[in-house]
């Protein structure tokens, strides 16, 4: 995702159809503000529709007293904020769904935008989370901080490659929540806020959450705020996303073809164009992704109070001049560097309490790291780009304790990059140079003895190193499976046991499923894109009689989808960014290079059923098929096998006489490079181990390695993994949504309620399966038809 750091998209033209007397958008009584083109990219956005979000957008900033991160903004048009009232007006949030939380536990991960039930005693206290930073035990109270931490990846307790990371990283991180999102209704009084603070069990004395995040995987605690914000809601926040009640739910404005990939790429899609529609006013600024309005920082910098102009004039300065030795020493280095966190130096301000509580913290830190980046791009130097006292000063860390800022004196080698793009060089400083770096280990195969150092790894199994990544959620189950050459041969595709298992309880054992198919970038034959298979949910789980593509190769990989209970499983395949050619092989699609590796080698059968025979292949062809199919293989497709055993895997038999005859070929394609030679070891217990490890036994290797060279990238108008096809949309501009008329004292109509039922069904929604008391259903159309 795009750092959104200071972002400024042009401002769009107002359309003669829109003024700016016009009301703002009240959800539930006009027609939804996001569009299906929205999914798009704020390029394909029509100017009017532009302007009501940008308009809307800009209030709903000017309205909330905390700054408005993008993932907030996308709530309040997705899941319909009042601005007039301020708060949601209801439809989609089951308030006591939301994920529940106590002050000081442990807890799965929570974005920013994530609502949230605190655990408060009696009352359940329903918030939004609305800035998130994080807060290591490590961090001084006055924003010192070991230089490791500013940068370092989550879950790590010191510096460079001593400590390893953990599998699932805990994080303790600061959350503020804004208990009165929920509208007038549901706001919390001061005085219970007030009581809460300080029994300290709930919230912290300043009314924040502290608690320890606990990650799924290392990759997800360093996902950008947006990014884990769309995975959230693609998983465990997934119902709320499908909600029928919501004013546009995100399915409704996509084809009936569209899979779970172009249902991703929708989301990201929507988040994109909110973030270009703040982008767009020039009466907001954004600190990477929090947008607040230019107004109420120049209030605050006329303030003469506490944590006012002065205070954070001077806090700038402060954090350069860290840098600058305070008297001469000869013994001092010459070059020093400082780090510091600005939350807890702005809790060091003398009476600044008041402006550090509740929402008004994230404001005031967002405030506070402007200040900053102004003064260290007005009083730089234009020609050494350095401070007065030869300091340079920049954004290190935007995520720990509100942003960590790095002063080094004197010069720096980083004056030409921009001081707000973050570089993590704390934590990079301590890593040893990357020639030291181990060089990644191939995962363990078991092994074969055929004799004194020849080792050979025995062939896995036909369906092995195919499954992928398997998300389930409540209404369904999503999984990748990279395809070896026997599936695509014998027309099959092996199924997850959790999958079958789902599958027998729902009564499809011994059904006829239906397979439906889409090959990015492709138009399918209507034969190939939609199948009836045949299951085995029992012994031998997979689908059957399957009639695959002929552009599908050995590797390719699928991302599918099984709807819980449903007859159908979808299965979509993703190009690459760039093309790119092994050994004449030309790819296009996401693939495993594993399988590539082993069922793509020389005398392979392809998809069609030709085999080349291996009495067909030259003798270096024979080599490189049997090190490629019998060596120790690694995530990156490398394939590694004990020269020793070359004979027996190619003649089936290691006499000496085979052994000379390889000898020269050996030798030639390792001066080709179609080989590589290198020496590994064999453990105690007969495995063969790359690289090497010390002490043991070793033996010489051969290896092949793959070698992809990368096409010219796709054109822009191309489909690309993540971005959303436009043949997925739907062509009418108006999706179909609920409309408020309960306060009319109306009541909605049958013909209403059955539309609703059947578009609930259509587009796989959740939520409410009658209509909700007091709204009808407007039916999808085009604007300005009835």
């Amino acid at each position: 995702m795009t750092d959104l750091s200071d972002r400024h998209v042009e401002a769009p033209m107002i359309s003669p159809r829109t003024t700016m007397t016009e009301p703002l958008w009240r959800p539930f009584e006009e027609d939804p503000l996001l569009t299906p083109t929205m999914a798009l990219g704020w390029d394909a956005t029509t100017s009017y529709d532009r302007d009501r979000l940008a308009r809307y957008l800009g209030a709903l900033v000017s309205a909330r007293r905390a700054p408005v991160h993008v993932n907030v903004a996308f709530n309040a048009v997705y899941f319909g904020y009042d601005v007039s009232t301020g708060g949601y007006v209801g439809g989609p949030l089951d308030l006591f769904a939301f994920p529940q939380v106590r002050l000081g536990e442990s807890t799965e991960a929570l974005p920013v935008g994530a609502m949230v039930n605190i655990d408060a005693g009696d009352q359940p206290l329903f918030a939004e989370i609305v800035y998130k930073e994080r807060a290591h035990p490590a961090l001084e109270a006055d924003g010192a901080m070991p230089d490791w931490l500013s940068g370092a990846p989550s879950g790590m307790t010191g510096p460079g490659t001593r400590h390893a990371l953990a599998d699932r990283p805990v994080v303790r991180e600061r959350l503020i929540i804004d208990p009165d999102a929920f509208g007038q209704g549901l706001s919390v009084t001061p005085s219970r806020l007030e009581r809460l603070r300080q029994r300290g069990r709930w919230l912290d004395t300043d009314g924040h959450l502290l608690l320890d995040a606990h990650y799924a995987t290392p990759r997800d605690a360093e996902l950008d705020d947006i990014a884990f914000y769309a995975q959230y809601l693609l998983t465990r926040g997934r119902d709320l996303l499908r909600s029928a009640a919501a004013p546009l739910p995100l399915t409704t404005v996509l084809s009936d073809d569209a899979s779970e990939e172009q249902l991703a790429a929708a989301l990201v899609g929507m988040l994109r164009t909110v973030a270009d529609a703040l982008a767009s006013l020039p009466e907001l600024r954004i600190w990477h992704g929090y947008a607040f309005t230019r107004r109420s920082l120049t209030a605050r910098l006329r303030d003469t109070g506490p944590l006012g102009g002065d205070d954070l004039g001077t806090l700038a300065v402060q954090l350069a001049r860290n840098a600058v030795p305070s008297r001469l020493n000869r013994w001092a280095p010459s070059r020093r560097v400082t780090y510091t966190a600005v939350g807890p130096r702005l809790r060091g301000v003398r009476d600044g309490g008041t402006q550090l509580s509740g929402v008004d913290y994230a404001l005031t830190v967002c405030h506070a790291n402007a200040v900053i980046s102004d003064y260290a791009r007005r009083e730089m130097n234009e020609k050494t780009g350095l401070l007065p006292g030869q300091v340079h000063l920049r954004l290190d860390d935007p995520g720990q304790g509100g942003g960590v800022w790095r002063a080094e004196h004197p010069d720096s080698k980083y004056v030409q990059i921009d001081v707000t793009e973050p570089l993590g060089l704390g934590w990079l400083s301590t890593l040893p140079p990357k020639s030291e770096l181990a060089r990644p280990e191939p995962q363990p195969d078991p092994i074969l003895e055929l004799g004194p150092e020849l080792i050979m790894v025995q062939p896995e199994s036909e369906d092995a190193g195919g499954l992928g990544e398997l998300t389930i959620t409540d209404s369904q189950i999503t999984w990748t499976q990279a395809l070896r050459l026997i599936h695509l041969l014998e027309g099959r595709m092996p199924l997850p046991a959790a999958i079958c298992t789902q599958m027998r309880d729902a009564g499809l054992s011994g059904v006829r499923l239906r397979l439906m198919l889409s090959h990015d970038g492709y138009d399918l034959d209507s034969a190939e894109a939609t199948q009836t298979v045949e299951t085995d949910l029992f012994a031998n789980p997979q689908m059957t009689r399957i009639e695959w593509p002929l552009e599908f190769f050995a590797g390719i990989v699928l991302t599918c989808t099984w709807g819980r209970g449903a007859g159908t499983v979808r299965a979509s395949t993703a190009l690459l960014e760039r093309p790119v050619t092994i050994d004449e092989m030309t790819i296009e699609h996401r693939y495993d290079p594993r399988i590539v590796t082993r069922d793509a080698g020389p005398g392979q059968p392809r998809h069609t059923g030709r085999l080349a025979g291996t009495e067909a292949l030259t003798l270096p062809q024979r080599v490189l098929r049997a090190v490629r199919r019998l060596g120790l293989l690694d995530p990156a497709g490398r394939a590694v096998l004990c020269r020793a055993h070359l004979p027996a895997a190619v003649y089936g038999t290691a006499e000496d006489h085979a052994i000379a005859e390889l000898e020269g070929v050996v030798d030639a394609l390792l001066a080709t490079g179609d080989l590589r030679g290198d020496v590994g070891s064999v453990s105690a217990s007969g495995q063969l181990c790359w690289p090497l490890t010390p002490g043991a036994p070793t033996v010489p290797l051969v290896i092949y390695e793959p070698r992809p060279v990368q096409g010219p990238a796709r054109p822009v108008a191309s489909s690309r993994r993540g971005q959303l096809q436009s043949r997925f949309v739907r062509a009418h501009p108006v999706a179909g949504h609920l409309r408020r008329i309960g306060d009319l004292g109306w009541k909605s109509r049958e013909e209403a309620r059955q539309a609703y039922r059947e578009d609930r069904a259509r587009f796989r929604l959740a939520g409410p399966a009658e209509l909700p008391d007091g709204y009808t259903y407007i039916r999808p159309h085009s604007r300005g038809t009835s």
